[in-house]
């Protein structure tokens, strides 16, 4: 199986082989723009690279519940492993831990962490830890908790990660219950659910916001039996901004009311939403927009980082690994006698010093920024003096190898994010002018950038599938002075002008003529089997006619000798 390195490059030379076979272009000059922007990665910048940082850990569950923070059902509950046979002690990060001491003080809070960091857990155990201590005091069945979504997909993924978590326990013994409700389900699994209620409810924003205003029966009692709710958590708080965010922030005040949710805990979890200013600038602008979408108190104390800490020597920085990173680089093959081996690498300290993990002088250390890998690798040859080719090269060997080596807690150090942007193909835009002068682009704009003449206009460019012959979708206006405005080429309505008519202008090529019988038309457009050949349903009841060089003069913007052939809808011509 190929790297990852090489899995993107062959699939951008797969996709950019896709995308051009859409059109063809007969235009040299156009042919030339269109080639020149694919050759320069205009639908594929460079991918960003970016190495996962390593969290700082504090403890495991199980010495949690030996001191007797947790419930002591939480030991057999978060373990790893159940699933495969091989049980282990779950260690937990410092967020982790600063989460937990929130929630059981009953105070509102935001994590923002990064990817594989923990942050589901950040309120699972305390949530979960809770309905354990509150069902002993209160057997009664009913929703302590409800965790809205973004998206369906993340609550498929949640709901079976924490089937793992209760891997092992008999259905009707299992220590807490939960019940995904999103639109999904099955007339009898809403059924069960207003039934028996679970202990969580995973949901949508869109679902909550149905059932607590459509009064059917079973809706009506999965929302009554989550009267005095304890825990409210939105997942991905960054993708509620806006008028969506709007809603979320009423929603979330009926639900309180509804359900007369006095001691509410709110809590929010997001990858990234700010990145400007101090850690303490950013951390009150994440609490004053969490505060406006839980209607609730959150500081900037109530915001949870990282805390991060390095998996190489600590006693080495950049400076001093510089002199070793070129015989490092020029290795054909990475391999490491243990992991104190790893972690004392000269490259292995660059990478995580330059593409994982940054050290400020008055800040705790914090995530690096994701830079192109033809950044880093100019970075890398610049520390390590070798070639650009060499310095890229042996830092993809590096990071690939790299990823096989596991920590004393049997986790990737350096498992690192290939960051790869594709786009569609745009428009091609060109003025009206010949062949070899007109400005091309493909750009979105509505003016030529540069000319002496101001306002000399562009117009959208599309291309014959059979020949590659480029026309100009127009609206076509005036008696006395016509004038030819661009057009999209679906819109046919002339809303702003009654009068205009819609149709194409093509440029034709030299000895090119149309004099308006079928037989100058592509023989693709015309139906051989009738006995006189007819044009083809498909295409428009079009009537043609050739513009003469006095109508040309009359465009001012298109200077040529050339004839242009002019297509308009038979119904206005």
């Amino acid at each position: 199986m190929d790297n990852v390195f090489d899995f993107r490059n062959r699939l951008i030379s797969e996709y950019s082989s896709f995308s051009r076979s859409f059109s063809k272009v007969s235009a040299e000059d156009i042919l030339t723009a269109v080639e020149q922007e694919y050759d320069r990665g205009r639908y594929w910048p460079e991918p960003l690279i970016q190495i996962n940082p390593n969290y700082k850990r504090q403890g495991t569950v199980q010495q949690l519940v030996e001191q007797g923070v947790l419930h002591p059902h939480c030991a057999d509950i978060f373990r790893t492993g159940k699933t495969e046979g091989k049980p282990a002690d779950l260690h937990l990060y410092v967020h982790q831990l600063q989460a937990l001491a929130k929630a059981q003080s009953r105070q509102s809070y935001v994590v923002t962490t990064g990817t594989g960091s923990g942050k589901s857990l950040s309120f699972f155990v305390p949530i979960i830890d809770r309905i354990l201590k509150a069902k002993a005091a209160d057997p009664q069945k009913r929703t302590r908790a409800i965790v809205i979504y973004p998206m369906n997909a993340l609550a498929n993924s949640q709901l079976e990660e924490l089937d793992k978590f209760l891997h092992g326990y008999p259905v009707d013994q299992a220590p807490f219950t939960v019940a995904r409700y999103t639109g999904q389900e099955s007339a009898t699994e809403r059924q069960e659910i207003a039934n028996n209620p679970p202990d969580i409810l995973l949901t949508n924003f869109m679902m909550l916001e149905l059932i607590l205003t459509r009064f059917e029966d079973v809706d009506r009692r999965v929302v009554e039996h989550c009267q005095g709710l304890e825990f409210l958590v939105l997942d991905e708080l960054h993708t509620y901004r806006g008028r969506q965010g709007a809603d979320v922030a009423l929603l979330v005040r009926r639900l309180r009311e509804r359900l007369q949710a006095l001691q509410l805990v709110c809590i929010g979890t997001s990858a990234t939403m700010s990145s400007t200013g101090t850690q303490a600038d950013r951390n009150q602008t994440v609490a004053s927009v969490a505060s406006l979408l839980f209607g609730a108190q959150i500081t900037e104390q109530d915001v949870i980082g990282e805390t991060l800490e390095r998996v190489t020597n600590p006693s080495k920085d950049i400076q001093a690994v510089k002199p070793l990173l070129k015989p490092a680089l020029l290795k054909e093959s990475y391999h490491w006698q243990d992991f104190a081996a790893f972690s004392d690498d000269p490259l292995a300290v660059w990478v995580e010093l330059s593409l994982g993990i940054e050290l400020p002088l008055d800040e705790p250390p914090r995530r690096a920024k994701p830079i192109t890998l033809g950044d880093a690798a100019k970075r890398l040859a610049d520390d390590a003096q070798c070639t650009l080719e060499e310095a890229s090269a042996g830092l993809q060997r590096f990071l690939v190898a790299a990823h096989d080596v596991k920590t004393p807690q049997g986790r990737a150090p350096f498992a690192f994010k290939l960051h790869q942007f594709i786009s569609g193909p745009g428009k091609v835009l060109a003025t009206l002018e010949p062949e070899g002068v007109r400005h091309i682009t493909l750009d979105a704009q509505r003016y030529a950038p540069g000319r002496q003449e101001e306002g000399t206009q562009l117009y959208p460019v599309h291309f014959c599938r059979d020949c590659g012959q480029e026309y100009h979708p127009v609206w076509r206006s005036g008696q006395a002075q016509v004038e030819y405005a661009p057009r999209e080429i679906d819109d046919i309505s002339g809303d702003d002008d009654e009068n205009a008519r819609y149709g194409f202008l093509c440029p034709a090529k030299l000895g090119q003529t149309y004099r308006g019988s079928n037989e100058d038309l592509p023989e693709s457009w015309l139906d051989l089997t009738k006995a006189e050949p007819k044009v083809k349903s498909t295409y428009p009841s079009e009537t043609f006619r050739v513009l003469k060089n006095k109508e040309l003069r009359d465009l001012g913007e298109y200077r040529t000798q050339r004839l242009v052939l002019a297509a308009w809808d038979a119904r206005t011509d």
